[in-house]
């Protein structure tokens, strides 16, 4: 079976994860995110009482701010989204893997906008960027919750990163949240969040009416 070195177990210990080792022959690891004592934070974040779920909303630092932390390239963030990117908030921590294990973690995303305002979130593995969910996918003011894995195929000391981000402006802001329960849905189907959208139009409406408000009083 494979070992861990004394350094990894300390690292993994340090990072809010609970390690298991998967049953297969490789005996591969799962990083399981559960706990998020010890880990970093920028902009507009809390975490439950337990320390087992992390919210990030979208509103809260430069976005320049959010690569710096993460360890992006300046200007990684537009590039990634195709579009110009505001601010956000983003966490942070250190893992040691070996080779074939898995980090594996429950989350939601909740749009707080509207197209073509297309707020996202995001994980990050190193300076590596993978989208979780936007405004397009989920449709205005919509939401989705899944579980994400992600398996290592190099060994070494990863900075794993998890952010919330505002495009165009920041009226109104969105939620992504890392852990919880563990509970998790499937992505909803497109023809889903048409009918959503039609039984919520009145609401979006509204929502809309109170950005364009909003908009007009800090132009006045």
């Amino acid at each position: 079976m494979t070992k861990l070195s004394l350094t990894n177990k300390l690292l993994l210990a340090g990072a809010g994860a609970t390690f298991v080792f998967a049953a297969s022959p490789s005996q591969a690891a799962v990083i399981n995110i559960s706990d998020f004592t010890g880990w970093q934070q920028i902009g507009n974040v809390s975490f439950s009482s337990n320390n087992q779920q992390a919210t990030l909303s979208s509103g809260g630092v430069a976005d320049a701010a959010i690569e710096s932390f993460l360890g992006l390239a300046n200007g990684a963030l537009d590039a990634f989204n195709s579009q110009n990117t505001i601010s956000g908030s983003a966490i942070r921590n250190t893992i040691a893997v070996e080779a074939g294990d898995v980090l594996r973690f429950n989350w939601q995303f909740l749009a707080g906008d509207y197209l073509p305002y297309n707020d996202f979130s995001f994980y990050s593995i190193g300076s590596s960027l993978d989208k979780l969910a936007d405004v397009q996918l989920v449709g205005n003011f919509g939401e989705t919750a899944s579980q994400t894995s992600y398996t290592f195929t190099t060994g070494g000391t990863y900075t794993i990163g998890f952010g919330a981000i505002n495009t165009l402006d920041e009226s109104l802001a969105s939620e992504l949240i890392i852990g919880g329960s563990g509970d998790s849905e499937p992505v909803p189907e497109p023809i889903t969040i048409i009918g959503s959208l039609t039984a919520g139009a009145f609401g979006v409406a509204l929502r809309r009416q109170k950005k364009q408000q909003q908009k007009a009083t800090s132009e006045a």
